[in-house]
């Protein structure tokens, strides 16, 4: 097969790849410290989310194509590693102050053959083999130092998918890991106009609350853990940043005169036509027509 730009793009969208964009990676690491000595990203491609950083932060970074971990390590005061991040991770035991992440979206993975990893205990399950998301986040938060910060790209269906993932996802959200969940709108990378969505962890919150920006509407909300308890846990932003509808105020009074207005010139429409009828086609007298109307407004006004 040939190779060229086009069929290895093909290739990594086939498996939830997809390339940072430089302004998309600029907004990540706006949520890490201004000041960082070294960073971290577990799936790093070619090193898109290290280029942004300094020459004189240490960079760490880990993906399984070879020819995309030969671009990075040309990265200036890089360690690249070559090789599987959730079978074969590397730089085990460390832990990082700054990560920045964008791994493969609903990839496949083997579960079962990490059931005693470190990284994956204390957790209420593994996640669902067709698709490793949490397996990534988990890797991560393993990996995050007790004052640091992450910025990781996920797929938007991470927010709100049921079964394991609900699971998953009320764990974070019970143990206080979550601090910001950001919806990022479809056309922000090269490759596919997928919406995600960048969560931001932290371990130690100052609070239970959970920010939510909605990037698409350009709207905020800061949510209690009650409020997301109450939502079963969903973490899409568009449930809770959005914008309130405005409500109609109805005058009845006024609602009331504009239909009595309408009804007397619906009425004076008719008996002008009956007019007409009875003027220039010898219809019948609408005599009649009147004497029924009457009757009608004798009764009304009697009641009033």
């Amino acid at each position: 097969m040939e190779y060229n730009l086009k069929t290895v793009r093909e290739k990594f969208r086939e498996n939830g790849i997809f390339y940072t964009d430089r302004k998309l990676a600029e907004y990540m690491r706006s949520f890490l410290p201004k000041e960082v000595d070294e960073v971290y990203d577990p799936t790093c491609g070619h090193g898109g989310l290290l280029k942004i950083f300094a020459d004189d932060v240490r960079k760490y970074g880990q993906d399984n194509n070879p020819e995309a971990v030969e671009a990075a390590r040309k990265i200036p005061n890089s360690q690249i590693h070559c090789g599987d991040t959730l079978t074969k991770p590397a730089f085990m035991g460390k832990k990082f102050s700054a990560i920045l992440a964008n791994p493969p979206y609903s990839l496949k993975w083997e579960p079962n053959l990490l059931t005693n990893d470190v990284r994956f205990q204390d957790v209420p399950c593994l996640p669902t083999r067709s698709r490793a998301d949490f397996a990534f986040l988990l890797h991560i938060l393993y990996y995050l130092a007790d004052d640091g910060v992450a910025a990781v790209m996920s797929a938007a269906g991470v927010g709100y998918r049921g079964q394991r993932e609900a699971k998953l996802r009320k764990w974070f959200i019970e143990n206080n890991y979550i601090e910001t969940v950001v919806a990022i709108p479809g056309g922000q990378f090269v490759d596919t106009s997928i919406p995600t969505l960048l969560l931001i962890l932290r371990k130690n919150k100052d609070s239970t609350d959970i920010h939510f920006l909605n990037k698409e509407e350009d709207l905020e909300y800061i949510a209690t853990l009650d409020e997301v308890r109450k939502n079963g846990f969903c973490l899409t932003p568009g449930l809770y940043a959005h914008k309130e509808e405005q409500r109609l105020e109805i005058d009845p009074v006024a609602v009331e005169q504009e239909a009595r207005r309408r009804m007397c010139n619906a009425l004076h429409s008719s008996l002008e036509t009956s007019c007409l009828i009875q003027d220039h086609l010898d219809g019948d007298n609408i005599a009649g027509y009147l004497d029924a109307l009457q009757e009608v407004i004798d009764e009304y006004r009697a009641r009033s």
